[in-house]
């Protein structure tokens, strides 16, 4: 990281979601056993920080679990500490950068277990690249047919919706496919309330 950061001083160094809840796991395991469920649905909090959606989430949830009973002190500081970095590595604050929507090292670490077992030291640079070129040609085979299943999916779920079904009897299948494709890409925004002088809106696909 320090390398990447001195080649690239402008980037962002992000942490793994995944690899701190794993942390948080290790960490916090003693509240998992036996059968006090308030120990255990402290614990389920805890190990769900970095994949908290919304900030106002994790903050609610961090204040319930700080303030405690069934935490140590040292836990506590371990807490605290981890908390500090927390636009690194939870979920809501690293939405802020551009990261693709990614939270974790997932992807990348499944193409490096990959890329090993067609490569060792001694693979020179242009089979690497061959190699991997080999596998992006059969990741994009697989990913037009996982499209085609989505399309398929999202097709039959279209069939069910009110304004669908309300004018299929009356339009031809081309008129259909192409109210579908708006459909789509249409929201149905609803105002939820309103604070001093500010709207806020809440939104989903049209079901």
């Amino acid at each position: 990281m320090l390398a990447v950061k001195k080649v690239f001083p402008k980037s962002k160094s992000l942490l793994c979601a995944w690899h701190v809840q794993q942390g948080f796991k290790k960490r916090f395991v003693c509240l998992n056993k036996g059968k006090d469920k308030q120990k255990m649905d402290l614990y389920k909090t805890i190990v769900q920080l970095p994949f908290s959606e919304k900030k106002s989430s994790f903050e609610s949830n961090y204040d319930f679990v700080i303030k405690n009973k069934n935490l140590t002190e040292d836990m506590k500081t371990y807490l605290r500490k981890k908390v500090e970095s927390k636009e690194k590595w939870a979920k809501c604050y690293m939405k802020t950068y551009f990261c693709s929507g990614m939270c974790t090292s997932s992807r990348i670490e499944a193409k490096h277990r990959i890329l090993k077992q067609f490569t060792n030291s001694s693979t020179q640079l242009t089979q690497i690249f061959q190699v991997i070129k080999s596998l992006e040609e059969k990741e994009i085979f697989a990913f037009k047919d996982e499209i085609k299943r989505l399309t398929n999916k999202e097709n039959l779920k279209l069939e069910k919706t009110s304004l669908i079904k309300y004018f299929k009897d009356d339009y031809s299948q081309y008129a259909l496919a192409i109210l579908k494709d708006e459909l789509i890409e249409s929201t149905n925004y609803k105002i939820v309330k309103k604070t001093g002088d500010k709207w806020y809106f809440s939104f989903s696909l049209l079901n």
